[in-house]
């Protein structure tokens, strides 16, 4: 039986997987990105994939999905300039093809999690669907007309970093002003937080200690502060998602990332009922993303069972 290799790599974890033609996973592995330097992070994604192997007993795969954040360089097999990889350029392609004497095939992270989620998740037989993933940063994908999107050079739908806030108040960690990631992200919600406390001259004893999952966790309890707070990331959140209702008209929203999945109450529920106020088309289904945070693995493995193709068939 043929076996097929995902592998997720994301600012903060790599998560890879073995599985079967049937899609059934035979093996998992994850560890912390490794983003010292360009040649560690390609021997970590070279030796958990050899780990994966070696635990099954497995010879050789027929092919590997590599879903990774962006921007990519799909030409070069590459990531660059990334706003979350301290990195100015990791090739990716040619040292894994060449290690594990295979095809690599290179998608976009939030790309491979709406794939995944199209065709095994909430999106199951639906035409038109975007996925928007709430992590680290905020990443996107999109089905249209039964198309998965991948753009000129595989970066199609890096929603997150549509502008928000005309007045810019925010840098983005790719050196933009005012774009979503930087304020409602998991990395960008504490630097929003300490910004607008600031700015309102708020005095948090815990500012300098919060992040996203504290942050949370206060509005959760109650804190006023952090609830203020929370509305307004809450309101960029009905505009850009209005935004790409707008564009795209799709049936169904999916919502994927950590942030996201660990507080539906505070971020989903609250698009659910926004967006109807916000959106000019008629507002889609808006749902956690099923396959939950293996979307982007589960795509990646499709894709390679696809052979780079956005169409796989599925038996």
């Amino acid at each position: 039986m043929r076996r097929f290799v995902g592998v997720d790599l994301g600012a903060t974890w790599v998560r890879a997987a073995l599985a079967d033609e049937d899609l059934r996973l035979l093996a998992r592995e994850k560890e912390r990105t490794d983003v010292s330097s360009e040649e560690n992070l390609q021997r970590q994604l070279v030796r958990i994939v050899s780990k994966l192997l070696t635990e099954t007993g497995t010879d050789s795969v027929e092919a590997v999905g590599l879903a990774s954040v962006g921007p990519l360089n799909l030409n070069e097999g590459s990531v660059e300039n990334s706003p979350n990889i301290p990195l100015t350029r990791v090739r990716l392609v040619e040292p894994l093809s060449e290690a594990l004497r295979t095809e690599v095939y290179l998608i976009n992270d939030c790309t491979a999690a709406c794939l995944g989620e199209w065709l095994l998740g909430s999106g199951r037989g639906l035409k038109n669907v975007v996925y928007v993933a709430f992590g680290t940063g905020i990443g996107g994908g999109a089905v249209s007309g039964g198309e998965l999107l991948l753009g000129e050079d595989g970066n199609a739908m890096e929603v997150g970093h549509m502008v928000v806030d005309p007045t810019g108040l925010m840098e983005c960690g790719c050196g933009g002003r005012g774009h979503w990631e930087a304020y409602c992200s998991g990395a960008g919600m504490p630097r929003f937080f300490k910004k607008w406390t600031d700015r309102l001259g708020l005095a948090v004893e815990w500012v300098e200690e919060a992040d996203s999952k504290t942050i949370l966790s206060k509005a959760r309890l109650g804190d006023r502060v952090a609830l203020r707070f929370l509305g307004e990331v809450q309101t960029f959140n009905a505009y850009a998602m209005a935004n790409l209702t707008n564009l795209l008209n799709p049936a169904l929203i999916s919502v994927g990332g950590a942030v996201a999945l660990n507080n539906q109450d505070l971020i989903i529920e609250p698009l659910r009922r926004r967006l109807p106020k916000t959106a000019f088309c008629r507002p889609p289904k808006v749902e956690a993303c099923r396959l939950g945070e293996d979307a982007p693995l589960v795509g990646a493995i499709l894709y390679a069972m696809g052979g780079g193709s956005t169409r796989p068939q599925l038996a």
